[in-house]
């Protein structure tokens, strides 16, 4: 089905291999010099012949022919200034590949660098390479290596940075997807040094013989804490990748045959505590993925049997409201490859949906000017299925360019499973015009059929305005009671909610103590769906004002108060209810008249030095408690160390501690405290060993009701009445891996987990084993070598 798609989709597009408009490829020995801050942004990169070694060396005579950029701008936490740093990239392709040289000049003694695991160097110092292929100047491939030259990759889009994240950091960049290429680095007395090879069948790029890419550099620089980038970046314009530079008339490309094959095995072993005795099992598991590059603008995926792998385990989240589920990234390599194919509005696609699929097949690319994504996929029978039927997934996604920056796209996607369905289509469309403003619709109906039919939308619309020292953003959201996805990730439906934002930035001036101070006010509103429609007042307003100033040297210091106004919504209580005493059965529980809150957080963030850098937020005051619909004094402190004793060492440290105190009578309502460590020895880039451990301790009183003190009791399905006890817990694990990755695609994972218990007595002296596991996964990536046709 989908190569039929395919060729329909080039033949109306239009995309077939002719030439573009260009010049012909620099192959003089003369090395061309282009100045960022001169605005000599279009650079003609020399093709060249000649084969080098990446040993981090610049030593080949191609790096002496090979063009240069220079004079970098800093960009965060102060845009506009000359950088602090000189830094100089070197860059020419041959017909396989593009290659750049580094040299980074900083005081002695002052780089930052570890021998760290693969996209875990956002605390070293760190250079990216941005190249947006098919200059939509909308995303772009991001390759970032650290002194050493260990790796970190992913792709970034101007919607991928969330609110307060530089959008030069790499924390704006989805870097769950993994590419081959090289890379080796070195540090110098004066700096480091660095040489990277990207191959052109690892990414995709636009048809035609002469190609033109967007061309961004971004350094990072833990010392100063400032980042830099090659082509000035204006904070005063809504986007960032329209500003990038440029890479032209690149031509003689040649992928080659572009077709890889990981299999992939994993066998594990699983003991349990019942009782007094112990059970266990074993199991194998085989499968594999395969990827072939249709063309240089589209690539065809296919997997057997995908491996969560237990090594990419989810990583801890403490809920902001516990009323709600987290949402979890994707992790299995063939649905986060080309996953920014299927970027759709309010998280309408979430492949973890799928939960253990026989087997899938997936199509992404771009045709001019128009994103393509196409999914289907055959699910395992799911838990309350008559057990033979297999969930069939389709997800289309479309997205259209609309000038300079606008979008407009659509989305389709269906779970069927025997008689039973659940389909959603959507509409989104970004408008982005006069470079710092912005307006956004989105549209959604969904129609589920099990036990009982229902049909639900979904509606949202945003308008925003970003400029250097000031910035707004208003908006309106609404989810209907009907609406549902099973192919997304939706965690509350039956609202309607308003907010706004206001911005205000100062900078500081040049060598003063301060770089940036920030002013975020955020107001927020919200209803239940059909209150909103009668106009009745909020059950939920929150204001808050993050103040957050940015101390030379890399200091960042947050002061944010914040005051709530909530009403509890009686409906979510109608299960509830409150023994009397007097001889009665049950008397209906009877919500909280609205609780007004306040609370002031503070968060503390440390440069991260060459051995140690630091995180500590504290929190105090009073919010609402849902349970029992009361107020609550709340005490939060949280500390994260990471330690770095060798380049080859890192020990990261966190503990948590959260009580909330009745205000009513100055019980303990409940007490959270969390401590955690996490040991890794890297005995090269590819080799390590890690440990990680943790304890959880959870103590919560029995509910009352806050006008009785009488117990709380709530209705199970089946009618009877529960009474809602105080519970504690006292559970701990332990997980040791070591890992083999020498590329992606092929590693070697051995682990084993444990798991204890010491809620009896509460006393982490006292715990039992209750579970543990063992397992082993291996994986290689085969890329078969040919021509194409």
């Amino acid at each position: 089905m989908f190569p039929l798609l395919f060729a329909a989709l080039q033949q109306l597009s239009g995309a077939t291999p002719s030439p573009m408009s260009s010049a012909a490829p620099i192959t003089s020995a003369t090395a061309d010099v282009f100045a960022g801050r001169s605005r000599a942004l279009d650079v003609r990169a020399p093709r060249l012949s000649d084969t080098i070694t990446v040993d981090g060396q610049l030593t080949e005579p191609a790096w002496q022919q090979a063009s240069r950029l220079t004079e970098f701008t800093s960009y965060n936490p102060v845009d506009g200034r000359p950088a602090q740093d000189e830094t100089e990239v070197r860059i020419w392709y041959a017909t396989d590949a593009i290659y750049l040289g580094i040299r980074a000049y900083a005081p002695a003694g002052t780089v930052r660098a570890t021998l760290a695991e693969r996209d875990r160097i956002t605390n070293d110092d760190w250079i990216a390479l941005h190249l947006d292929t098919f200059n939509d100047r909308r995303r772009a491939f991001v390759f970032a290596v650290n002194p050493f030259g260990v790796q970190a990759d992913g792709m970034r889009t101007d919607q991928s940075a969330g609110p307060g994240v530089s959008r030069a950091a790499l924390q704006s960049v989805d870097l769950s997807q993994d590419y081959v290429w090289q890379s080796k680095g070195h540090l110098l007395d004066d700096g480091y040094e660095i040489e990277v090879r990207i191959p052109f069948k690892s990414i995709r790029y636009q048809m035609g013989a002469s190609q033109d890419w967007g061309l961004q550099v971004v350094r990072q620089t833990q010392r100063t804490g400032y980042q830099d980038t090659w082509a000035p970046v204006s904070k005063a314009n809504q986007a960032f990748a329209p500003q990038a530079g440029y890479l032209r008339g690149m031509s003689g490309l040649k992928r080659g045959l572009v077709l890889d094959l990981t299999p992939t095995t994993t066998a594990s072993t699983r003991g349990t505590r019942d009782g007094s005795s112990w059970r266990s099992g074993s199991q194998g598991e085989a499968g594999g993925d395969v990827r072939w590059g249709v063309s240089s603008n589209f690539t065809l995926n296919a997997t057997a049997n995908p491996d969560f792998s237990q090594v990419e385990t989810d990583v801890g989240q403490i809920p902001g409201d516990v009323r709600f589920a987290n949402f979890f990234p994707e992790l299995r390599p063939f649905f986060v490859e080309g996953s920014e194919q299927f970027d759709a509005p309010n998280r309408l696609v979430n492949t973890r949906s799928i939960v253990q699929p026989l087997g899938a097949l997936k199509l992404t690319g771009k045709i001019p000017r128009t994103d393509v994504g196409l999914l289907s996929a055959l699910d395992a029978p799911s838990a309350g299925s008559d057990g033979n039927t297999s969930p069939l997934f389709t997800i289309v996604r479309l997205r259209r360019d609309i000038g300079d920056q606008s979008t407009a796209g659509i989305v389709l996607t269906d779970r069927h499973e025997g008689a039973r369905f659940n389909r959603v289509a959507g509409f989104d469309s970004r408008l982005q015009f006069a470079k710092t403003y912005s307006v956004e619709v989105r549209y959604a109906t969904s129609l589920t059929r099990d036990s009982v039919d229902r049909s639900g939308t979904l509606w949202e619309a945003n308008t925003g305005r970003t400029s250097r020292g000031y910035g707004y953003r208003y908006g309106v959201q609404g989810f209907s009671p009907g609406f549902e996805t099973k192919t997304g990730f939706v965690n509350r439906v039956d609202f309607v909610r308003a907010q706004v934002n206001q911005r205000f930035t100062l900078f500081g001036s040049k060598g003063g103590w301060w770089d940036q101070r920030q002013h975020f006010f955020t107001g927020t509103s919200l209803w239940n769906y059909d209150g909103f429609a009668q106009r009745q007042s909020p059950l939920e307003t929150k204001l808050s004002l993050d103040n957050s100033m940015t101390i030379r040297g890399g200091w960042k210091v947050s002061v944010i108060p914040d005051f709530q106004i909530v009403s509890f919504d009686a409906r979510r209580y109608a299960r509830y209810a409150v023994v009397p005493g007097n001889g009665v059965d049950t008397t209906a529980f009877t919500a909280s008249e609205s609780q007004r809150t306040s609370s002031t957080s503070l968060i503390v963030n440390t440069p991260q030095w060459k051995r140690i850098g630091a995180t500590i937020t504290a929190i105090a005051g009073t919010e609402p408690e849902f349970f029992e619909t009361s107020t609550v004094r709340r005490r939060d402190i949280e500390a994260q160390i990471d330690l770095r004793p060798t380049t080859q060492v890192r020990i990261g440290t966190l503990l948590r501690y959260q009580r909330f105190v009745r205000t009513r009578d100055g019980s303990v309502f409940s007490t959270q405290v969390v401590p955690r460590v996490r040991l890794e020895y890297q005995f090269s880039r590819a080799l390590f060993l890690r440990f990680v451990g943790q304890m959880e301790s959870r103590d919560r009183s029995a509910l009352r009701d806050p006008r009785t003190e009488r117990p709380l009791l709530r209705r199970s399905a089946s009618g009877r009445y529960a009474e809602q006890r105080a519970s504690r817990s006292l559970l701990g694990r332990g997980d040791v891996l070591v890992s083999y990755l020498p590329s992606p695609g092929t590693v070697v994972y051995v682990g084993y987990g444990t798991g204890v218990d010491a809620t009896a007595t509460m006393r982490p002296t006292d715990v039992q084993r209750t579970n543990d596991g063992a397992f082993i996964k291996l994986s290689y990536l085969f890329r078969v070598r040919g021509t194409t046709r």
